[in-house]
C-alpha cells in the first residue's frame, strides 16, 4: 500500500484513464481517520450445524483421510459408491486464475462438493452430509486457490456460521479495502466509469446536478466524476449527491459505524472549486427546481426490491444507471457458488496470489452472496433478462451507452487482467465477462413520460431530450 502513503493521488487507476486526462491529484480524505487498524481473519470452518450431523471419531478413523494439497477428490455417487478424480493445483499456488488453469469445470472441484451438499442438507440426507462435511472439512481454507478458498467460504455459508467480511472492520481498514480493490480488479471500477461516462453527459443540459447514489462504491467513484465535471464547457454545474440506504444488507452494501465520506468529499470539491453538497435520504424525493437527476444503482437494486424501483420511478429522473450481477448455471446455491467462483479466481488473478488484509476482506464480503438463499433468488439474482422485465413493469425503457462512455470502459479496462473483456449485452447495454463467462452488466434507463416512449437517445457521447 505503499502509493497510499507516499502518494496523495486518489485513485490513480481512473485517473490515469484516457477518458479522464489530465486530472490534478488532490488527496480527499482526510488523514484524521487514517489510524492504523486491522481486519479480523476468519476462522477455521465449523464442524457442522447441528450435533445430530456431527460422525463418530470411530468412522473417521475408517476412512482414508486427505492430504491438505489434494491430488485427487473423491466424490460419492448418489446411491452407489464410487468416485471421480478432479484434478488441482495444491493451495498457495498463486499465480493467474489462483492456481486454476481456465477454470474449466473438471478443475472446478469445491463447487462438486458444495452443490451436492446443499442438495443433501435440503433432503435431509444425514449420512450424506456427515460424509461431504468431513471433505471438506479437510479441504476448505481461507488461502490457497479458487477451490480452497470457495470450499471455506460455502462450507461456512451452508453451515450457518458466516465468515464475516469488511463491514465489521474500522472506518480506515474499510477504506483501504475499498479504494484497494477498485485499483486491481474492474468489478465495480468499470461500471462506475461507464456510469460516470453517462452522468457527465446527463450534465450537458447545465441545469443543476442532483445524483441519487445507490451503489457500492462508498464514495470511491466520485471523486473522478468532479474532477471531470470541473472541465466541462461552460464550468461545472452545482451538485447534489444523495446518498440512500438501498440493499444496505447486500454484499459490499455496508459500511462500519463512523465512515462517513460525504463531509471529505465536500472538501475535496471545494478544493477544486465545485459546488457539492452531500446528505443522506431514500430514493423518492422531489426535485428542487431545475435540476437535473441521475439515479446510480450499482449492485444494490435488487436487495432493495420492488419497492425501490416504485420510489426511483416517482422521482421522474432523467436517467438510472443500472448494474447487476449475471446469474450462474444451475439453481439455487450453485447459482450462487458459481458467481462466487468467478469473484475469487479473478481476486486471486487482481492480488497475484498474495495473501493481504484487503483481500481477506473483499472476499469474505462478497462471500455474503453465498449466505442469501431466497432473498438473492428472489430479489438480487435472475441477471440481465429478468432484470429488463422488471424494469419495463416499473416503467422504463432501455437506452444505449455511447462510444464515448464505452472505449472510456475499454481504455480503463487494459489495465486489468487479460482474462477480462467488455461484450454488448444487447439494447445498448454493457457486459463485463471473465474467461468467457459472464460477471455483470451496466445499463442505462430512461422513465417512459407520460406513458409515452421517450425519444431514442445515446448518453455518454450525446445530448438528453425529454418529452
Amino acid at each position: 500500500m505503499d502509493w497510499m502513503e507516499d502518494s496523495i493521488s486518489f485513485f490513480p487507476t481512473f485517473l490515469d484513464d484516457p477518458y479522464y486526462n489530465d486530472i490534478p491529484h488532490f488527496d480527499w480524505w482526510s488523514q484524521d481517520q487514517n489510524q492504523n487498524q486491522s481486519f479480523p481473519v476468519p476462522a477455521a470452518p465449523p464442524a457442522a450445524v447441528d450435533p445430530q450431523l456431527e460422525t463418530p471419531k470411530s468412522e473417521f478413523c475408517k476412512k482414508r483421510k486427505l492430504p491438505a494439497n489434494p491430488p485427487a477428490v473423491q466424490r460419492r455417487r448418489t446411491g452407489n459408491e464410487g468416485s471421480s478424480e478432479k484434478k488441482t493445483h495444491g493451495k498457495g499456488s498463486g499465480g493467474n486464475a489462483g492456481g486454476i488453469s481456465g477454470g474449466s469445470r473438471e478443475a472446478r472441484w469445491a463447487e462438486q462438493l458444495l452443490n451436492p451438499l446443499a442438495a443433501a442438507i435440503g433432503a435431509g440426507n444425514v449420512s450424506r452430509v456427515q460424509h461431504l462435511l468431513y471433505v471438506l472439512q479437510e479441504l476448505a481454507s481461507p488461502t490457497g486457490d479458487a477451490n480452497h478458498r470457495l470450499a471455506f467460504y460455502g462450507l461456512q455459508a451452508l453451515t450457518r456460521r458466516p465468515a464475516g467480511g469488511y463491514v465489521m472492520t474500522e472506518a480506515r481498514a474499510f477504506r483501504s479495502a475499498v479504494i484497494k480493490f477498485h485499483e486491481v480488479s474492474p468489478w465495480f471500477a468499470v461500471p462506475n466509469c461507464l456510469a460516470n461516462a453517462a452522468i457527465m453527459s446527463a450534465a450537458a443540459e447545465g441545469n443543476r446536478l442532483h445524483v441519487v447514489d445507490a451503489g457500492v462504491s462508498h464514495g470511491v467513484q466520485w471523486p473522478t466524476l468532479l474532477e471531470a465535471l470541473t472541465r466541462r464547457a461552460g464550468g461545472p454545474p452545482a451538485m447534489r449527491l444523495t446518498v440512500v440506504g438501498a440493499g444496505a444488507t447486500a454484499p459490499f452494501g455496508s459500511a462500519p459505524a463512523g465512515y462517513d465520506f460525504g463531509p471529505q468529499l465536500m472538501r475535496y470539491a471545494k478544493s477544486i472549486d465545485l459546488d457539492l453538497k452531500v446528505e443522506r435520504g431514500e430514493a423518492g424525493g422531489r426535485r428542487e427546481g431545475e435540476e437535473t437527476v441521475v439515479v446510480c444503482a450499482q449492485f444494490r437494486a435488487g436487495r432493495a426490491g420492488l419497492g425501490f424501483l416504485r420510489a426511483v420511478r416517482e422521482m421522474e429522473p432523467d436517467l438510472v444507471v443500472l448494474s447487476e450481477g449475471e446469474e450462474g448455471e444451475g439453481e439455487g446455491f450453485g447459482r450462487r457458488a458459481e458467481l462466487m467462483w468467478k469473484f475469487l479466481e479473478s481476486t486471486s488473478a487482481a492480488f497475484k496470489g498474495k495473501e493481504c488484509e484487503e483481500r481477506r476482506a473483499v472476499e469474505g464480503e462478497a462471500a455474503r452472496v453465498l449466505e442469501e438463499g431466497e432473498a438473492w433468488e428472489a430479489d438480487g439474482g435472475g441477471g440481465r433478462e429478468r432484470w429488463r422485465e422488471r424494469m419495463g413493469a416499473a416503467g422504463f425503457k432501455e437506452k444505449g451507452f455511447g462510444e464515448e462512455a464505452v472505449e472510456a470502459g475499454r481504455a480503463l479496462l487494459r489495465k486489468f487482467d487479460g482474462n477480462w473483456e467488455m461484450r454488448s449485452a444487447g439494447d445498448g447495454a454493457v457486459g463485463l465477462w471473465w474467461k468467457g463467462q459472464p460477471v455483470s452488466f451496466c445499463s442505462l434507463w430512461k422513465p417512459i413520460w407520460h406513458k409515452a416512449a421517450a425519444a431514442d437517445m445515446t448518453y455518454g457521447g450525446g445530448s438528453i431530450t425529454r418529452h
